[in-house]
């Protein structure tokens, strides 16, 4: 199995990636206020999981992947017109977390789930 930049889960990155760019403005608006309406002491939990579950090469992949997401996410708001910054850390959180995968347990489903309430571009829990 070759892997990416992302890790090994490098392919359900780009599908989130991908997804973003296709994503509507009530869509942004859906993961914008699912972002706000969950719990920061979780996401920081989720966060301090992530910084655990691998070694320097992988924190590396999964920052990557975080910042792409972010970065295709304020493209995406610029070209909708949106401008609420919760949108970005929202697909910040999400592409950290699909970088990771199931090996932060019930973390993954705290950081992609504002993602997944919206649109069917993100990958269960793996198994």
């Amino acid at each position: 199995m070759t892997t990416s930049i992302f890790g090994p889960n490098g392919h359900q990155v780009l599908g989130l990636i991908a997804g973003i760019a296709g994503m509507s403005a009530e869509q942004v608006d859906q993961v914008t206020s699912a972002w706000k309406a969950g719990c920061p002491r979780g996401r920081a939990r989720a966060w301090a999981q992530l910084s655990r579950a691998g070694g320097e090469d992988e924190r590396y992949g999964v920052l990557a992947a975080a910042s792409l997401a972010r970065r295709e996410a304020l493209a995406a708001a610029r070209r909708l017109n949106r401008t609420d910054w919760a949108f970005w850390a929202a697909a910040c959180d999400a592409g950290a977390a699909v970088a990771v995968g199931g090996r932060i347990g019930r973390h993954y489903e705290t950081l992609v789930g504002p993602f997944a309430q919206a649109v069917e571009i993100l990958p269960a829990l793996p198994g």
